[in-house]
């Protein structure tokens, strides 16, 4: 097993590689989906008998598998809780190690000086060691420090050099500055010579690699001011690197705007140049000269100038010249102290002009030594080209990136536009205060305000503009949050939550401007919101969206603002601003419209670039991309990177028609790159970049697509792309981040606020302009729109705490579930759990209603058989009852026909007794012939009677056996009848008993009514009201009647055209308390007198109250239980005032929405309030302090 790896991401890439979802590993182990997503999540340890299942379900090899179930079982280490931020007053005084900054663990202490510190630190989220700076919160409170940081910064990020430590992100905040830088692990050069000079051998590896690094800052304009061998890293090869630009400066400022206060020397005493200390204008000779200081103690081991103190330090840098090398190094060719000399001269002019000259000066001096132990110094890495043909490899055009504030020397084209903008921003007028820039997609709207209206403020375009703060920003899907973070760069003493003050209705913008800027007349804030568009794409929410619009149009127009608002709009969403009537306005009288560039703004935009740097183009070249661009609008970011990809293969100093050719032009050039970087790429790679472009757009409704910012986090979670595994598409998705970023296709910058890594494309140009992307888009339009709901779907989850009544359910899951077993469209991993957790969730409802399902089918199964049960009982009862009845039946008809037989044998031997004496007589004398005869006819008659007989008992056993038969036929249906019967008269019984059960509830309200009618009728109203709802009673119908006889109006509180807003008893004044809105407009508190209705008193609200709490969006008033305090609540505020003198206690701010509900505990000593936001909080009434706060878990249940 790999120790990098977890446990948890082992399951996970292994459950990949088998293509096996979380559900179907669940069921192979016999656990519940939720525990693999815990395991993998590293969130739960398994017992031993999971962990084998496991390994066999992952089918782990028999050889790794005792290792898999120890590391199931391993305890996970405990992760250190971060320290919070560092105050102000423990940065530069405390050690810092353990403390969290946005994102940055801080390690030990490595370094520290008059301007801040520097800490090892560790950024988690990408698990990459860094370098952070701190500037100690008297410098980076300074009004001067606040308006050039960003731009200085910006300069310093934007120099790429292999031997300039890289800048990978900055910003400012309250009491701090920070800057992430590289870390290096060989220490810095201060550390190496401590103990004497450098090796010659390393003397001469490190030279070039701090010139050529300080030439490349000073022709990016930026100079150190600070070099010292404190400034110089190295790396495990001793291999040199410049740092610390964080006191650059710009060389095309003036020398005000300097970060020198009165007192404080920008610099190092034992290194600093003249002209630093004579506060002269600072040029890159300046550098220079600190690099020959440096350079000296290089080779001699201690520094040229003994000092020990500052001021002595300062006055031989003014007075004494440097001691001569070869009196110390007396080995050392003369020509080297030439150098140093020069180097070091006393008078900026008589140094050297460049590092270049003084690397050039060096290396011959070295080369003309005749000495046999010395290695020849290490030739210059670049060919032997002038100065110009060095700097003319800076690539001077901007691709499809907007020119920013650090391009203003290569910005040509719009001075025409600039002088406008800055005649508007002059003009005196009612809305001088608000600029609107208008124009189509690539126009070049956010190049001329960012690259020619801001530089030309600082510069004091406008009287006192070089002391004005600038911001600017996107408003994003959360505008309050953008600007609370544009705020923070430049706030001195901000409020505790600034956001809040933000969003503290129409006039918590200006409130908040007043309150972080210097207390001063002359400093003002200028806002530059960029792609102001955003707001009407990204921003879902209407309310916000309208509350942003109003909080600007009252920081604008107050009467004491100091805020200048610039926006720059796509031309397609022109009419989208304008359905709100006062910004819509202000744009209509305040709009500057971008037009095409005329053909003389074209060649300026064309020409100028290069030939600043010494080359040229061909005339043919200049008028062909003239006559491409004509008058198209939007098309400068094509020219842009046509002129990019112009340069980068250009061939000598001139700049060819053919070469221009052979890229594709303005037309072609955009759409052959990103072709090119795509089919360079293999398979796997081509679909990572499909996946991450598709999530780089916006869809347009009504209006064209346009760009989306997206956290670099993001695509990397996507999960695995064309059967790979998630390592591997996170590799592919970095490789397509690199390819494309490499040629600015994309661009890259960080969340103002987590300062998270973000991308986005580089221009809406390359939406338009690339057929393969075009085609994406069309073919998943549909999938990406479902998306992008899955999206906020899972951002709502993940907000709640991934609550489940925020998982997907009925048809909109069947319809995600659908989605995603067709959709191309790959799934983040943290969409890809809401979707199982939401299939898991169901279902287990599914689960658990089948269940109940059967547990009432097993119940209503035993009741049928119990029922079965006893009707066979009734059945068998009956049978046996008709069983006796035909016993007895059958007994009274033997009776009977015994009875008959022998009343038949009685009569029948009474005939013949009479017959035989008859035949005695008259046949006596045949007596003895006859005898036989006789004997022969008795018999014969015995004979027959008794065959009659049998023959009649058969006959009677028959019939009986057939009744018998019809009688139990008889009797089985008509047992089945009365058992159907029974069942009907019980549940005719039942329905008698339930509306017997409503009368008798419907006869008791209405006695609960007239009980109450005499001293409460409303309430006996409500009562008899109810008792006819459960059932008709005349009764009921009575007491309604009475109850509507008695209710009388005895008084009106409100008169004509008025409106109770609120009201509540006052026992003090056995009255009630309101607050109303009088014919007038204007709200009042109101108290009448509860048994007259006559107003007793009338406070205006406007006196008791600010100005902005009043409003339509008043919700509510309660008096507390002693009658000495009132709370009222306005839109998302709530005050507590004392009744007798009306003043506020508290204002109490905690809700996020209107807040709908309030009311006091029994005792008076808590409040108790419910908003818009489904928040229910608990307020301490005497400190005004949050006791408990409650989320909901429906909507809008307070």
């Amino acid at each position: 097993m790999s120790s990098d790896a977890s446990f948890g991401q082992i399951v996970k890439e292994r459950r990949i590689a088998l293509d096996l979802t979380q559900i179907e590993l669940a069921h192979r182990v016999g656990c519940a989906p939720i525990t693999i997503r815990r395991i993998e999540a590293g969130n739960l340890r398994p017992s031993f008998q999971m962990a084998e299942l496991l390994a066999l379900s992952l089918k782990i090899p028999d050889a790794q598998q005792l290792d898999f179930v120890r590391l199931a079982r391993q305890k996970k280490a405990k992760t250190p809780i971060p320290k919070p931020t560092p105050s102000p007053g423990e940065i530069g005084m405390s050690d810092l190690t353990g403390r969290a900054v946005k994102g940055f663990l801080l390690g030990e202490l490595i370094g520290s000086g008059g301007f801040g510190v520097v800490y090892q630190a560790i950024q988690p989220s990408v698990q990459r060691d860094v370098a952070v700076k701190i500037i100690l919160p008297r410098f980076a409170n300074q009004p001067t420090f606040i308006r050039r940081f960003e731009t200085e910064a910006q300069l310093v990020a934007r120099l790429e050099h292999p031997h300039i430590v890289p800048l990978y992100d900055y910003w400012r905040e309250p009491d701090a500055a920070y800057l992430i830088m590289r870390l290096l692990r060989g220490g810095s050069l201060e550390e190496q010579i401590t103990s004497g000079p450098m090796p010659m051998a390393d003397f001469k590896r490190l030279v070039p690699q701090l010139c050529m690094a300080l030439d490349t800052a000073h022709r990016h304009g930026v100079i150190h001011r600070d070099i010292k061998p404190a400034n110089v890293m190295l790396d495990e090869d001793k291999n040199a690197y410049l740092t610390d630009f964080g006191i650059a400066k710009n060389l095309s400022t003036s020398e005000e705007s300097q970060l020198t206060q009165g007192g404080v020397l920008v610099g190092s005493p034992a290194y600093i140049s003249p002209e630093q200390i004579l506060a002269e204008p600072i040029q890159a000779q300046s550098d220079i000269y600190c690099l020959g200081i440096m350079l000296y103690e290089i080779l001699v081991g201690q520094k040229p100038f003994p000092g020990p103190t500052p001021v002595a330090y300062l006055q031989q840098h003014l007075n004494d010249p440097l001691p001569p090398l070869h009196e110390v190094l007396p080995e050392l060719p003369p020509a080297i102290d030439d150098v140093i000399q020069k180097a070091t001269a006393k008078k900026s002019e008589d140094r050297y002009q460049s590092t270049l000259a003084l690397l050039a000066d060096l290396e011959r001096g070295w080369q003309t030594a005749v000495s046999t132990t010395t290695p020849p110094i290490h030739k210059m890495v670049t060919p032997d080209l002038s100065t110009q043909e060095i700097t003319a490899l800076e690539n001077p055009y901007r691709g499809l990136r907007a020119f920013t504030e650090a391009d203003a020397g290569n910005f040509y084209g719009r001075k025409a536009l600039v002088q406008d903008l800055q005649s508007m921003m002059a003009d005196g007028s009612d809305l001088s205060r608000f600029v609107a820039v208008i124009g189509p997609s690539g126009s070049g709207k956010s190049s001329v305000v960012k690259a020619g209206l801001i530089p030309a403020l600082r510069r004091g375009g406008l009287p006192d503009s070089d002391s004005w703060f600038i911001v600017d920003l996107t408003p994003g899907s959360h505008p309050w949050e953008e600007v609370e973070a544009a705020l923070l760069r430049v706030a001195v003493n901000p409020p505790d939550s600034l956001l809040s003050q933000l969003r503290d209705g129409p006039r918590g913008l200006h409130r908040a401007i007043h309150r972080i800027l210097p207390n001063d007349d002359e400093t003002e804030l200028v806002m530059v919101i960029d792609q102001f568009e955003e707001l009407f794409t990204l921003v879902e929410d209407e309310q916000i969206r309208s509350h942003f619009l109003e909080g600007l149009v009252t920081a604008v127009l107050d009467p004491k603002s100091r805020l200048r608002l610039i926006i720059t709009l796509r031309a397609d969403f022109t009419d989208r601003p304008l359905q709100y009537v006062d910004f819509g306005e202000m744009m209509r009288q305040r709009t500057t419209f971008v037009l095409p560039l005329t053909p003389n703004e074209l060649t300026d935009a064309i020409t100028r670039p290069i030939t600043q740097l010494g080359m040229e183009m061909e005339p043919a070249l200049v008028s062909t991309i003239i006559r491409e661009v004509g008058d198209q609008p939007g098309i400068l970011p094509l020219m842009q990177y046509g002129l990019t990809e112009l340069f980068e293969n250009r061939q000598g100093r001139t700049l060819t028609l053919a070469n221009y050719q052979s890229t594709g032009g303005v037309l072609g050039a955009l759409a052959r790159r990103a072709d090119e970087i795509y089919n360079n790429l293999d398979n796997a790679a081509q679909a990572a970049t499909r996946q991450l472009f598709l999530r780089l757009i916006t869809l347009g409704e009504g209006v064209e697509d346009t760009r989306r910012r997206v956290l670099v986090s993001e695509l990397m979670s996507i999960a695995g792309v064309e059967n790979n595994n998630q390592q591997s598409t996170n590799n592919n998705q970095q490789l397509t981040l690199d390819a494309y970023g490499r040629f600015h296709l994309l661009t890259f910058d960080h969340d103002p606020v987590t300062r998270a890594a973000t991308v986005e494309v580089a221009h809406e140009a390359l939406l338009r302009e690339w057929p393969r992307l075009r085609n994406w888009l069309s073919d998943s339009r549909e999938d990406v729109r479902r998306q992008r709901l899955l999206a906020d779907a899972t951002r709502q989850w993940h907000n709640a705490g991934q609550d489940d009544s925020y998982l997907l359910r009925g048809s909109r899951l069947v319809e995600f579930e659908s989605w995603f077993e067709t959709t191309t469209i790959a799934l983040t991993e943290n969409e890809q759990t809401i979707l199982n957790s939401s299939i898991a969730a169901r279902n287990q409802r599914h689960a658990e209603e089948e269940a109940r399902r059967q547990r009432e089918l097993e119940t209503a199964h035993q009741l049928a058989e119990e029922q079965a049960q006893r009707a066979e009982e009734q059945t068998t009862a009956a049978q046996n009852s008709r069983q006796r009845a035909l016993i007895l039946a059958g007994v009274s008809v033997l009776a009977i026909i015994l009875a008959i037989a022998a009343f038949g044998f009685a009569r029948s031997s009474t005939n013949n007794a009479n017959l035989a004496a008859t035949r005695e007589v008259e046949a006596f004398a045949n007596l003895i012939l006859a005898s036989t005869s006789e004997a022969d006819a008795i018999r014969n008659a015995n004979l027959a009677t008794t065959r009659e007989a049998e023959a009649e008992a058969e006959r009677e056993t028959a019939l009986t056996a057939q009744q018998q038969a019809e009688e139990e036929t008889n009797f089985r249906a008509t047992a089945e009848a009365i058992a159907i019967n029974e069942r009907q008269i019980a549940e005719q019984q039942q329905a008698i008993a339930e509306q017997q059960l409503r009368l008798t509830t419907s006869r008791e309200l209405a006695l609960a009514a007239n009980a109450n009618l005499e001293f409460d009728p409303e309430r006996s109203l409500l009562l008899g009201l109810a008792a006819l709802e459960s059932a008709y009673t005349t009764e009921a119908e009575e007491e309604v009647r009475a109850a509507l006889q008695a209710s009388r109006v005895e008084f009106t509180l409100t008169e004509e055209g008025e409106n109770i807003l609120g009201l509540d008893y006052f026992p003090n004044r056995d009255g009630l308390m309101g607050i109303g809105l009088a014919n007038n407009g204007k709200q009042s508190i109101v108290i009448w007198d509860i048994k007259s209705g006559d107003r007793l008193e009338t406070i205006p609200l406007e006196d008791i109250v600010p100005p902005e709490f009043i409003n339509e969006n008043f919700m509510g008033m309660e008096i507390s239980p002693d009658s000495s305090l009132l709370v009222i609540a306005s839109n998302n505020l709530i005050k507590i005032l004392e009744i007798n003198s009306w003043e506020t206690i508290h204002t109490l701010e905690g809700h996020t929405d209107v807040v709908g509900s309030i009311t006091f505990s029994p005792d008076g000593t808590l409040l108790a309030s419910g908003g818009d936001d489904g928040v229910l909080i608990i307020w301490d009434i005497k400190t005004g302090d949050v006791q408990m706060s409650v989320l909901a878990t429906q909507e809008g249940a307070f």
